[in-house]
């Protein structure tokens, strides 16, 4: 088996699960997530299953005590969610951003795909004892995706926030406020620059609840949840086209190529024409998937959502590509986000790719978790698409 990536040891907290990111390395790595967040704790445990399952547990048992138990309009709180970010000392720029911090730490549950992820990997360890140790936590998990289904119409939708601070938009491209330039292009905006209208349902969030739902299906064994899950494939790829990044709360589709195709690729959710969409030029370079086409009007391939590129993201869209068949393409992603990551250094959360190859960006993280994890799996041909995944009847 092959060993563990060098940098993971800077990511471990000493309870088994991985920060987000490491704490600064210099003067010039913000390192500013050096904290337990579901979504970023998830997938790297996912990433590196084959070799460090005891990450996956670690990180399950550690969020399962954190899920949520009530609704709490300020923290976003909900039964059965599992959380976005916990903090044990809230950071300076989250208490003057308003955000819901009590007795000095904050504990978050703003994000609209950390609870699938969670059933994401307890289905992908394969691990039955711990099933069923965590069997009233994923059973939890699976109702809060049930009922956030019925509320969004049958799509995952988040938003309005309610109250100050948190987030605004809650999938992986989340952001304080979509317009804010401090955010420097994180979020989702429509092609004319507004905010599109929420409760918002993000493609990549739709991508993981269908693999959810049939986790949650493998999981249970019960055949309402296997039928769940192809009722809600069959929605997701016919609601989103290859040019769709977002559904607004009226149903119109915001537009925007990206990445966001290799996630419904990889989960077998994704529209006919999704794969040859996403191989064109304005979205894949020689270095990665770019977070959006180059084409769009709000491109900039320094936005940290809307034109950048994550090594984590590109690890998604390779695993998608591949599992449709385009292997070429595929094969295209992997070695260039690995040469960026050779010429870069270190484990950047981000960089942007323009006339010279990759180049750094000054908000990225330059250690972050689920860029070690992609390395690892990138070099070792991991796709993360274990049994939850490839079930897509």
């Amino acid at each position: 088996m092959a060993e563990a990536p060098a940098l993971l040891d800077s990511v471990l907290s000493p309870d088994g699960w991985a920060y987000a990111s490491a704490a600064p390395t210099d003067g010039d790595d913000p390192g500013r997530f050096h904290t337990l967040f579901g979504r970023d704790s998830l997938i790297t445990a996912l990433q590196l299953i084959p070799v460090r399952p005891d990450i996956a547990r670690a990180t399950l048992r550690t969020l399962a005590t954190l899920q949520g138990q009530r609704d709490d309009p300020a923290t976003d709180e909900e039964p059965g969610k599992i959380p976005h970010e916990v903090w044990e000392r809230a950071p300076q720029r989250l208490i003057d951003a308003g955000w819901p911090v009590r007795d000095g730490g904050l504990r978050y549950y703003g994000s609209a795909d950390s609870t699938s992820w969670f059933l994401v990997l307890l289905t992908a360890l394969d691990d039955p004892p711990l099933a069923a140790e965590l069997e009233p936590h994923w059973r939890a998990a699976g109702v809060w995706l049930a009922r956030t289904l019925e509320r969004g119409g049958g799509l995952v939708r988040h938003g309005p926030r309610v109250g100050r601070g948190g987030l605004k938009q809650q999938g992986w491209r989340d952001t304080m406020d979509p317009l804010d330039p401090d955010t420097r292009g994180g979020g989702i905006l429509s092609p004319d620059g507004s905010a599109p209208q929420p409760p918002l349902a993000d493609a990549d969030s739709q991508a993981v609840a269908v693999v959810a739902a049939r986790a949650l299906a493998r999981l249970s064994g019960d055949s309402r949840h296997a039928r769940l899950a192809s009722e809600l494939r069959q929605r997701v790829a016919e609601a989103f086209d290859a040019e769709t990044m977002a559904i607004d709360a009226g149903g119109g589709r915001v537009a925007g190529a990206g990445s966001q195709l290799g996630w419904l690729l990889w989960a077998g959710a994704a529209p006919e024409d999704a794969a040859q969409r996403l191989t064109q030029p304005d979205v894949l370079t020689r270095w990665g998937l770019r977070t959006l086409s180059a084409d769009h009007p709000l491109f900039d391939p320094c936005a940290y959502h809307r034109g950048s590129v994550w090594p984590f993201d590109s690890w998604l869209g390779w695993a998608g590509l591949r599992a449709a068949g385009h292997l070429e393409a595929a094969e295209r992603v992997r070695v260039g986000v690995l040469q960026a990551l050779d010429r870069l250094g270190g484990a950047p959360e981000l960089y942007a790719v323009a006339d010279g190859g990759p180049q750094p960006i000054p908000i990225a993280n330059h250690v972050q978790a689920w860029t070690v994890g992609a390395r690892w799996a990138l070099e070792n041909l991991w796709d993360g698409r274990g049994a939850a995944v490839l079930d897509t009847r």
